[in-house]
């Protein structure tokens, strides 16, 4: 990137020659050994080489420079929302004019304790690569910058606990500790140059030992207040971890998560609690999948899906399943162990999209299971069991699908009784007659939970089985006793509506009572203010699996 560095802009644009340049590096480096630091535009500009209009015009080449080479075309969501600049506007307002209350009673007091300027500017790096000067009230003895560098040298270093700093006055201990120091930054907040909250505002040494990905921290705003203050205690952190802990904020933005933040740095500042541990964000983003309240979906196209399952257990999610897993723990604890989770619904789809991370395609149970065999078709090892619907639908959904495809691709078929899960001897006789066929898919449709917890149970009691499929009423739909609805129908997201004209007596409760509060609790996710009662990614053993010597008992 040295050829992208402020002094060889200047160069390149004839407003210096390379003997200047060297010149003002090696004053530079002077400063540096002897007591100071200077930035290498201020040091042009005092020395009369470069007026500051110049300077300005080469850090915003600089900036452009960047732009192009590490940001992305479209801006991060937080610079396009509204909203947070409303809230930064607002918070700034309001930030100033505390400040101006307390300006002379604070430069007073400055004055009085250590000769010199009441304020201290320092250039950081901010959006998109834009250097700017942050503003704060001073709390050190003046050219007292030195030791920083010296310790942002070291490999593994640690934020200077400037608690402990000799060059830190009397009363700017006190300004520190009470976070009065950092009020002038409402005014980098009001200029546009920061926001209330967003990543660790970095030094122009930080920006230099970057890694490629660490640059997508500029891709928003720096703020006054992060993760980085609020996540962890301020001095303990290395910058290794502030970099991650940035990262995930930029990956994971929320207007809702904004405001966490600041009603944590309130209570932190204000009134000393550490409540920082409670700010739970992931360590990590899976980027194959998208996260519904605490559900995450795997953002696979039917294509992909298809190439992809070789082995594992296949459920397929839909509103009344996410409406079930905020309170059946048995219910989440098996979808913990699926290793597919599709989207089942255009509702989901649009719920996606109103998430700011849309899922590529609906793969419904109904459709994936026709579009399975008929895959396999000419694959010898591919060999389905169907267990559920009621007396005889299974078998007449296996007569019917074998005849479409012109082989026994479905080798044996069984509808078991009325609450089957709930009968332990019955099932471990439908485990024995699965084995009696040494099918390699079992396709279960007994409806959620009782699929999802059946599979669960009793999948290592079938050793033949490489693919286990939760696939709800499409042993229904392929044994010709039920109707899907059209199409067009699903597309727009209406089939529940179809199901519920279809069997009102039984579908009324789940569709108009239980699931009504999914969109609050989507509303809360976009806010950023859901709370998940179990966490997919926290996967614990299953309790409920008879073992083999359950069975032979």
């Amino acid at each position: 990137m040295t050829e992208n560095t402020l002094g060889q802009i200047l160069v390149h644009n004839h407003l210096i020659d390379q003997n200047t340049l060297t010149r003002a590096l090696k004053q530079q480096k002077n400063f540096f050994d002897q007591s100071d630091w200077k930035l290498l535009g201020e040091i042009l500009v005092e020395s009369g080489e470069i007026c500051r209009k110049d300077l300005q015009a080469a850090l915003d080449w600089q900036s452009k420079v960047f732009d192009i080479e590490l940001f992305a075309l479209h801006s991060h969501p937080s610079v396009q929302s509204r909203l947070k600049r409303l809230l930064d506007v607002s918070g700034a307002i309001i930030g100033i004019t505390i400040m101006l209350i307390l300006l002379p009673s604070i430069a007073l007091a400055i004055l009085l304790d250590s000769p010199g300027s009441i304020f201290f500017t320092q250039y950081r790096v901010g959006l998109r690569g834009k250097q700017f000067r942050i503003l704060k009230f001073r709390t050190m003895v003046q050219n007292a910058e030195r030791k920083k560098l010296e310790v942002a040298g070291k490999q593994h270093y640690k934020f200077y606990d400037i608690r402990k700093d000799p060059r830190v006055t009397r009363i700017g201990k006190f300004l520190r500790k009470t976070h009065l120091d950092e009020l002038p930054q409402f005014v980098n907040v009001l200029r546009g140059e920061m926001s209330l909250v967003g990543t660790r505002p970095p030094t122009l040494y930080e920006v230099k030992i970057y890694s490629k990905e660490d640059w997508q921290r500029l891709s928003i705003k720096p703020g006054m207040t992060g993760l980085w203050q609020t996540s962890r205690q301020k001095y303990r952190a290395d910058f290794k971890g502030v970099v991650e802990l940035d990262m995930n904020y930029v990956q994971q933005w929320q207007l809702g998560l904004d405001l966490k933040v600041i009603i944590y740095t309130i209570l932190q500042v204000v009134f000393g609690l550490q409540l920082g541990r409670h700010l739970s964000i992931r360590a990590s983003i899976d980027r194959d999948q998208v996260t519904i309240l605490n559900l995450p979906i795997d953002n696979l196209t039917k294509r992909q899906f298809l190439q992809q399952l070789n082995s594992g257990v296949v459920f397929t999610a839909n509103v009344d399943h996410l409406m079930k897993l905020q309170h059946d723990q048995e219910f989440w604890q098996a979808y913990s162990q699926a290793d597919f989770r599709t989207c089942d619904s255009q509702i989901l789809m649009y719920a996606s999209q109103f998430l700011g991370q849309p899922i590529r395609e609906r793969l419904s149970g109904s459709d994936l299971f026709p579009e399975f065999c008929s895959f396999h078709r000419n694959n010898k090892n591919i060999k389905v069991f169907l267990l559920g619907g009621t007396k005889n639908v299974a078998q007449r959904a296996q007569a019917r699908i074998n005849q479409r495809l012109g082989r026994n691709i479905i080798v044996g078929a069984h509808s078991p009784s009325f609450g089957v899960v709930e009968k332990p001897q019955e099932c471990l006789e439908i485990v024995d007659q699965i084995n009696q066929h040494q099918p390699t898919v079992l396709a279960v449709c007994l409806g959620a939970p009782n699929q999802e917890k059946w599979i669960c149970r009793y999948k290592d009691l079938l050793p033949s089985v490489k693919i286990f499929l939760a696939i709800g009423a499409t042993v229904d739909f392929e044994s010709g006793s039920q109707q899907r609805s059209p199409q067009w129908v699903s597309n727009l997201g209406f089939e529940w509506l179809h199901r519920l004209l279809s069997e009102p007596e039984r579908l009324w409760k789940r569709y108009l009572i239980d699931d009504m509060p999914f969109f609050w609790l989507l509303l809360k996710q976009k806010m950023g203010f859901y709370s998940p009662p179990f966490s997919i990614h926290k996967q614990k053993e299953y309790p409920f699996r008879p073992t083999t010597l359950e069975k032979r008992m």
